[in-house]
């Protein structure tokens, strides 16, 4: 198993935000149920999710899971059409959770590139 800082879907130029609409619950459902959440925490990420959901259905950038205190983020870059799956340290899970998280559109006619490792401070930090 490869040890990696993050994991990338990278969307295809046609991509619209409004496409993960029926996926994005899945896979937000992916990355939080590795935070070992309480019942309150778990309340407050519905909250987040639901915000989540309101931005693709206006097909804007939504937010992600960027909680703090969790091992896993799941963020969308500014200046692409991507989701990044990141930790704050080398993981061999990484690869295994961003396979999970794009399992989930896989066959859903969503095209996208999987690539990890690909954040710049992740660069700088190889150097």
């Amino acid at each position: 198993m490869v040890k990696n800082y993050s994991g990338h879907i990278i969307f295809d130029e046609n991509f619209q935000w409004k496409d993960l609409e029926k996926y994005f619950p899945d896979m937000w459902e992916i990355v939080e149920s590795e935070s070992k959440l309480n019942q309150e925490e778990k309340q407050f990420d519905d909250i987040l999710l639901e915000l989540n959901m309101e931005e693709i259905r206006k097909n804007k950038k939504p937010f992600g899971y960027r909680r703090e205190n969790t091992r896993f983020k799941m963020i969308f870059p500014q200046d692409r059409k991507e989701l990044t799956i990141y930790r704050n340290i080398i993981s061999e899970e990484i690869e295994e959770l961003t396979e999970k998280v794009a399992h989930e559109i896989r066959n859903k006619k969503i095209k996208y590139t999987l690539k990890y490792d690909q954040m710049l401070s992740i660069k700088l930090k190889k150097k």
